[in-house]
C-alpha cells in the first residue's frame, strides 16, 4: 500500500487527489500565483487534499506524512498575502473547513472553537449568549485557526490587542503526531508560528458582554493633522473600541462603491466603541476634532470590519492593487510615508502607476497596522506585472527600514521574521519571551525533516528552498527600485501563456476569477458550502480553481480541464447569495450558468424512450386527444416515471381530461443551458402540440422553465403565437384541493429551475397548515449524469441533515434515492394525502453496463484516440519547427491533421459499439431492451471522454515525436495544441460516435 491507498484507505470521502480539489487550494489573496506564473517554479498545487472532521483524523494524517516524509500543510479559507496556507512542494494539504463547531462557556467568558470555524461563526454563537468577541482580523470570514498562527491585528485590537492577546488557549497536533495544550507564555509556541510548529486544533477565544457598536467619524483636511490626532488618542486614552484612518483616495472609492459614511478627499478617522461608553469616549472626540480643525458626523458600524476587502474591491475598478501591510510604532508613522513616497509618488493620490494611499488601525500598546496602497495599470495575467509586483517588495523593505516589521510573513519575508515576531510582538515581549527563538528552537528539535507548512517564516534548510527564489527576484526590485519604469517599458508584454490556454476550456469564467480578491464572504453564505464544506464547491474556490490551473500550466507545460471538473465546479443553485456579498461586485452566479452551458453543449442526445404511462384503465381514462389542457411529462421522467402516472391520477381526481406529451418529448432544456443552438429545432417541432392548447402543466421544473420562459422569448424571433398558459403540476393541484396539515413539518428541496415558483407553493403549503422548512441544493440529476462527484456529495448530504426530503424536482427525487436518501416528490407527497395510491415501481427498461463493459469501452476510446494520432506521428515530426511559433500558430498548422485523427478515432468507437449491441440483437435482446442498452452507453461514452485526463494521453505522443524527430523544438506547444484540438473535436466524437448506431 502506497501514499495515496493509506490517505484513501484513511479518510475516505474527506480525501481526494482530484484535479478540481487540488487546483482549489492553490491561490490566496496575494500574488504568489503571479509568480508561479512568472516562472518561479514553487509548487503550490498539493497532491492530495484532506477534510479532517477530527483531532484523530488530523494526528493520523501527521503520522501518515511522517511516515512517508511527505509535505503537509494547513489550510484555513486561504485569506492571507504571503502564501501562509500554500505548499511549497505539493504533498498533504490539510482544509480544516469541516472542523468547525464552537461551543460557548458563559461562565468564563470563553469561546471554545475548532480551527475551522470562521470568526463569524464564532461571534454570532457568542452573540446567542450574549456576549462578543474582543477582537478579530479583518477578514471576519478567515478561519480562527489562520487568525491564531498569524497573530493578526484587526477590529477591537485599539481596546484588546493582538489575536494572542485574546487567547486562552491552544490545542495543537505537533509535528510528532502528539497533541499538545498550551496556555500562557506557551502559546508563544504556535501564535504567530504560521503552523510550522504544529496544526491548531482547538483554541479558546475571550469574549466580552455584547453591547451595541457606535460609530463616530472624524474627517481631516491633511495628513499631518489626523496623525496628529492619533498621538492625541494614545495621551488622552480615550476607551474606544477600534480606531481606524482612511486616507483621502480611499475614502472617496469607499464612499462612491458602498456609501459609506466617509468624507470624499479627506483623511477619515472611525472610532468604534460601545454605546455604554458614548458619555466617557464622545466628549473626548468633540474636543479632539475642535483642536485638530475636524468635522464630525455620525459613523456606521455595519460593515467596519470588512474594510481590507471593501478596500480592495473598491479600488482595484481602475487598475490593480498592490498591497502590503505592516506594524510600526506611531511616532514612525512619517518616516514610513517619505520612504514610500520615494517610488510611489504623492501620497493621498491613488491611480494607475501614480501615487499611494493608506488604511491605518491603531493597537492598544501605540503600534500601527498599516495598509499601503497604489495602483499600477497592467492586469494580474500581464508578462509585466512581476515587474509591478517590485513595488510590493520595496513597501515591504520601507517597514523594515522604520524599525517596523511585516504584519505577516509566509514564504516571502524569512529575513524579517525576527522583527515580527520578537520586536513587534508585544503580547509575548512583555512576558520577556523571545518568540523567535522558541518557535526556531522547537522547530528544529520537533520537526528537523521540515515537513510542517515548509518555506514558511524561518529560512528553509531542506523543504521549500524554492522559496528562495522569492527572495532572489525580491533583491533585484531593490537593485532597480527607480527603474521599474523603464524595466516595463522595454520588456515584452501581453497576456501569459498559461491566461490564454485556461481561457480555452473557462472562456470568460477566467477573466472574472482574476477579479476575486479571495475575501472568502461568499463562502460564508453559500448554501452549497454549508452542506458540502469543501473549497470547489463555493465561489472563492471555483475561481482559486482557475488560478491553480493557470499555475499548473505554468509548471507543468500544458493544462487539461476535462468536462467534469467544469460541471464540479459550476454545478450549484445559482441563489446569487453570493452575488449580493461580493465586494468586487462579480456576477458569479450567471458566470456560473455560462460554465454550465460549455458542458451542455458536448452532451451527446440519448435515444428517445418511451415509456408507457397508461397501462392502468383508471390512467388511461384521463388522457383524451382533444383537450385542450396538455400534461407534459417529458424525456426527463424517464429516470423516475412513477412520478407522471400519480400527477395523471391526481389530475383524474380533480375531473380534468388532458393530453398527453409522454417521455419521448424534448422541451429543448439542454440546447437552452447550452446556449440555444438546437432550441428552434425544438420549439417548432413541439408547436403543433403546444399551440392547440390553452393550458401546459409541467412536472419537472426544466421543462417550466424552458416552457414558460425561453419559448416566449423565442416566439417573437421565429414569429410564432403562444396562447398558451403554463403551469407547475404543485401549483395547479394546489390551487385545486383543500387539506389540514395539522402541523406536519415538510423539508421542501428546492431544485433549481423551480425557485419562480417555489415561495407561492410554500405559501400555499402554510396556509393549509404544513411547516415548511426551505431546503436548496442543485442535485446535478442532468447536467452530472456520470460525471463529477458533487451530485453524489450533495445528495448524501442532504440524506444525513434531514429526515426525508420532499422535493419539487422528479429528477432530483431519483438522484436522492439512488443514494440513499429518503426522498419523494411533492406530487407524491400530495397524492398521499389526498389517498391515492402512489405507484411503488413502474417497469423501466435499464441496462446497467458492468465494471468490464465499462473498462473495455474506456480502453476502445483511448486506444482509438492514441492510434488514430500515431498514423500522423511523421507528419507531426514534419511541423515541429513551426512549434516556435507559440500555440496559437501551430494549432492552425495541424487542426486538420488532428480533426482528421479524432473522425477516425470516431469511426472505430462507433464500430465497437455497433459490434456491442448487434452481439446483443444476435442474442435476442429485444428492441426496447436495446435503446435501454444503447443509453447506457451513450451515457457511460460521455462520461469516460468528460473524465479523463488528456494531458497524459498527449504524453505519449509528445514523446513518440521525440524520439523521431531530429529538430529541436518547444514539447509543451505542441502538447498544449495537441490538447486544444482534442477538446475542440470533443463534441464530435461524443455525438457521432453513436449517432449513426441502428437498433
Amino acid at each position: 500500500m502506497g501514499l495515496k491507498e493509506e490517505l484513501e484507505a484513511r479518510f475516505g470521502n474527506n480525501f481526494s487527489d482530484s484535479l478540481v480539489e487540488r487546483l482549489s487550494h492553490s491561490a490566496d489573496m496575494g500574488f504568489l500565483p503571479q509568480l508561479v506564473w512568472a516562472n518561479i517554479k514553487i509548487n503550490i498545487i498539493p497532491d492530495y487534499v484532506i477534510y479532517p472532521t477530527s483531532v484523530e483524523d488530523v494526528i493520523d494524517a501527521v503520522k501518515i506524512a511522517l511516515k512517508y516524509k511527505v509535505p503537509i500543510t494547513p489550510y484555513g479559507r486561504g485569506t492571507n498575502r504571503y502564501g501562509n496556507a500554500l505548499t511549497t512542494e505539493g504533498g498533504i494539504l490539510l482544509d480544516f473547513s469541516k472542523m468547525d463547531k464552537v461551543d460557548v462557556d458563559e461562565n468564563n467568558m470563553v469561546a471554545i472553537a475548532e480551527p475551522g470555524a470562521t470568526w463569524k461563526l464564532v461571534d454570532l454563537a457568542a452573540q446567542s449568549k450574549g456576549l462578543q468577541l474582543r477582537t478579530f482580523p479583518s477578514s471576519y470570514d478567515s478561519t480562527v485557526g489562520g487568525g491564531i498562527a498569524g497573530d493578526a491585528l484587526g477590529i477591537g485590537s485599539y481596546e484588546y490587542g493582538f489575536i494572542s492577546d485574546n487567547v486562552s488557549f491552544v490545542d495543537m497536533v505537533n509535528p510528532k503526531g502528539e497533541l499538545v495544550h498550551l496556555e500562557g507564555g506557551n502559546l508563544a509556541l504556535v501564535s504567530g508560528a504560521e503552523g510550522i510548529t504544529g496544526f491548531i486544533v482547538k483554541a479558546g477565544i475571550r469574549l466580552r458582554k455584547y453591547s451595541p457598536t457606535e460609530a463616530l467619524v472624524l474627517s481631516f483636511d491633511s495628513f499631518d493633522t489626523a496623525m496628529r490626532a492619533v498621538g492625541e488618542f494614545y495621551r488622552e486614552v480615550i476607551p474606544a473600541w477600534h480606531v481606524q484612518v482612511r486616507g483621502p483616495a480611499i475614502s472617496s472609492y469607499i464612499a462612491q462603491k458602498f456609501n459609506a459614511k466617509l468624507s470624499p478627499g479627506k483623511w477619515n478617522m472611525i472610532v468604534l466603541y460601545p454605546s455604554l461608553r458614548s458619555s466617557l469616549v464622545e466628549p473626548k472626540l468633540y474636543r479632539i476634532a475642535q483642536a485638530f480643525g475636524a468635522t464630525i458626523n455620525e459613523g456606521e458600524w455595519t460593515g467596519w470590519w470588512s474594510f481590507n476587502h471593501g478596500v480592495v474591491a473598491a479600488l482595484r475598478t481602475k487598475g490593480l492593487l498592490i498591497h502590503q501591510h505592516g506594524l510600526i510604532h506611531y511616532t514612525k508613522i512619517n518616516e514610513l510615508v517619505n520612504e514610500l513616497k520615494n517610488f510611489l509618488g504623492q501620497l493621498g493620490e491613488l491611480s494607475p502607476n501614480q501615487g499611494f494611499d493608506l488604511d491605518i488601525d491603531l493597537e492598544k500598546r501605540e503600534v500601527l497596522l498599516v495598509n499601503a496602497f497604489t495602483e499600477v495599470s497592467l492586469k494580474p495575467n500581464d508578462k509585466k506585472l512581476i515587474y509591478d509586483l517590485a513595488k510590493n517588495t520595496l513597501m515591504m523593505d520601507s517597514f523594515i527600514k522604520v524599525g517596523g516589521s511585516l504584519l505577516s510573513i509566509g514564504m516571502f519575508g524569512h529575513k524579517y521574521s525576527r522583527n515580527r515576531l520578537s520586536a513587534m510582538g508585544k503580547t509575548f515581549q512583555q512576558l520577556g519571551i523571545d518568540r523567535y527563538e522558541v518557535i526556531k528552537k522547537y522547530k528544529e528539535e520537533m520537526d528537523p525533516d521540515e515537513l510542517f507548512n515548509p518555506g514558511k517564516v524561518l529560512e528553509p534548510r531542506k523543504r521549500g528552498r524554492i522559496v528562495f527564489e522569492i527572495v532572489k527576484r525580491q533583491q533585484e526590485a531593490l537593485q532597480f527600485r527607480f527603474g521599474i519604469g523603464f524595466v516595463k517599458a522595454i520588456v515584452p508584454g501581453g497576456e501569459i501563456s498559461g491566461f490564454t490556454a485556461v481561457k480555452r476550456f473557462l472562456d470568460i469564467f477566467t477573466d472574472y476569477s482574476l477579479e476575486c480578491i479571495d475575501c472568502a464572504m461568499c463562502v460564508t453564505v453559500c448554501p452549497q458550502f454549508k452542506l458540502i464544506p469543501q473549497a470547489p464547491y463555493a465561489p472563492k474556490g471555483m475561481f482559486d480553481f482557475v488560478k491553480g490551473a493557470i499555475s499548473y500550466y505554468h509548471l507543468n507545460g500544458s493544462v487539461d480541464i476535462p468536462d467534469s471538473a467544469i460541471a464540479e465546479i459550476s454545478g450549484c443553485h445559482k441563489c446569487g447569495l453570493c452575488d449580493g456579498v461580493c465586494p468586487a461586485k462579480i456576477p458569479i452566479s450567471s458566470l456560473l450558468v455560462k460554465l454550465n452551458s460549455i458542458v451542455a453543449k458536448k452532451v451527446p442526445e440519448e435515444p428517445p424512450v418511451d415509456i408507457p404511462l397508461t397501462q392502468d384503465p383508471d390512467v388511461a381514462s384521463v388522457v383524451n386527444n382533444n383537450s385542450d389542457i396538455v400534461l407534459w411529462v417529458g424525456k426527463y421522467l424517464t429516470d423516475n416515471p412513477t412520478v407522471a402516472i400519480t400527477a395523471l391520477k391526481i389530475i383524474k381526481m380533480l375531473g380534468l381530461k388532458v393530453r398527453l406529451a409522454g417521455t419521448t418529448y424534448d422541451s429543448g432544456f439542454m440546447s437552452y443551458i447550452s446556449g440555444g443552438e438546437r432550441l428552434q429545432q425544438h420549439i417548432k417541432k413541439n408547436e403543433e402540440l403546444l399551440n392547440t392548447s390553452l393550458e401546459v402543466i409541467t412536472i419537472a421544473p426544466e421543462d417550466y422553465k424552458v416552457l414558460s420562459e425561453v419559448y416566449r422569448d423565442y416566439s417573437n424571433m421565429l414569429g410564432l403565437r403562444i396562447s398558451y398558459e403554463v403551469s407547475p403540476i404543485e401549483i395547479r393541484v394546489l390551487k385545486s384541493i383543500q387539506l389540514d396539515g395539522k402541523g406536519e413539518e415538510i423539508y421542501l428541496h428546492v431544485a433549481c429551475f423551480s425557485t419562480s415558483y417555489a415561495n407561492e407553493i410554500i405559501r400555499r403549503l402554510t396556509e393549509m397548515g404544513f411547516r415548511v422548512r426551505k431546503v436548496e441544493g442543485c442535485s446535478g440529476a442532468v447536467l452530472e449524469k456520470n460525471i463529477g462527484k458533487r451530485a453524489d456529495m450533495m445528495a448524501r448530504a442532504l440524506g444525513s441533515k434531514y429526515p426525508m426530503l420532499i422535493t419539487l424536482c422528479p429528477l432530483a427525487a431519483a438522484k436522492f434515492r439512488e443514494s440513499g436518501v429518503l426522498a419523494k416528490t411533492l406530487v407524491e407527497f400530495l397524492a398521499e394525502k389526498l389517498k391515492i395510491a402512489v405507484p411503488t415501481e413502474i417497469k423501466v427498461t435499464k441496462i446497467e453496463l458492468s465494471a468490464t463493459e465499462k473498462n473495455a469501452l474506456q480502453a476502445t476510446i483511448l486506444n482509438s484516440i492514441v492510434s488514430a494520432l500515431t498514423k500522423r506521428i511523421s507528419l507531426i515530426v514534419d511541423t515541429v519547427t513551426f512549434t516556435s511559433s507559440g500555440v496559437d500558430e501551430y494549432k492552425k498548422i495541424i487542426e486538420p491533421l488532428v480533426k482528421e485523427a479524432i473522425e477516425e478515432a470516431t469511426l472505430q468507437i462507433s464500430n465497437y459499439i455497433s459490434s456491442l449491441v448487434e452481439e446483443k440483437k444476435k442474442n435476442g435482446m429485444k428492441y426496447e431492451d436495446l435503446i435501454a442498452y444503447l443509453g447506457s452507453l451513450t451515457k457511460e461514452l460521455n462520461a469516460i471522454v468528460s473524465t479523463i485526463q488528456l494531458d497524459t494521453v498527449v504524453d505519449g505522443i509528445v514523446e513518440q515525436v521525440k524520439r523521431q524527430s531530429t529538430e529541436e523544438f518547444d514539447a509543451s506547444v505542441l502538447k498544449s495544441s495537441l490538447i486544444f484540438l482534442i477538446r475542440d473535436n470533443e463534441q464530435m466524437l461524443k455525438e457521432k460516435s453513436v449517432k449513426v448506431i441502428n437498433v
